[in-house]
């Protein structure tokens, strides 16, 4: 199936009206998340992209680690990658799907699953700058990116 096929069947089977690709990208937005669709010709996969935001100043190193943990063999992001986008500076998760494996079901389960992971990493940067506002204060904090992954925050 083609990029804009499978847009087009994804944006009927959910009801999904205006999910037109320009220039080939398409948005979509999952409650507070907005999706970005990527059609990529030079893998014929369509790149889907959710930003994560951007970590305190001082959390930087923490976080980076708690990414790297999570990337590695992908089970802490359900296949997603977690990066940090070039141009902006933000941190967000990017999922491939191949166009030759990918039909309008399994594209809405990635999809739901890239929103789901991209809600808990919001989370984490929550609990990032909790720690970071409490540290700033002389208060510590008990709960370190270690915990969030030994607890099942991340399934690493």
């Amino acid at each position: 199936m083609e990029f804009k096929e499978l847009l087009t069947a994804f944006a009927a089977k959910y009801g999904i009206e205006g999910l037109n690709d320009v220039d080939g990208v398409a948005m979509l937005k999952a409650d507070d998340i907005s999706v970005e669709l990527l059609e990529d010709q030079q893998t014929r996969s369509v790149l889907a992209c959710a930003e994560i935001g951007f970590p305190p100043p001082d959390a930087d190193g923490a976080f980076g680690a708690m990414m790297l943990q999570a990337n590695f063999l992908l089970r802490g992001t359900e296949g997603a990658t977690l990066c940090q986008n070039p141009e902006t500076g933000a941190y967000a998760l990017v999922r491939p799907f191949p166009l030759a494996l990918t039909d309008v079901e399994s594209l809405g389960a990635g999809i739901e699953s890239l929103v789901n992971q991209t809600e808990n990493w919001r989370k984490a940067l929550v609990g990032l700058r909790v720690a970071e506002d409490a540290s700033s204060k002389g208060l510590g904090t008990d709960v370190s990116h270690h915990d969030m992954i030994a607890n099942g925050f991340f399934h690493v």
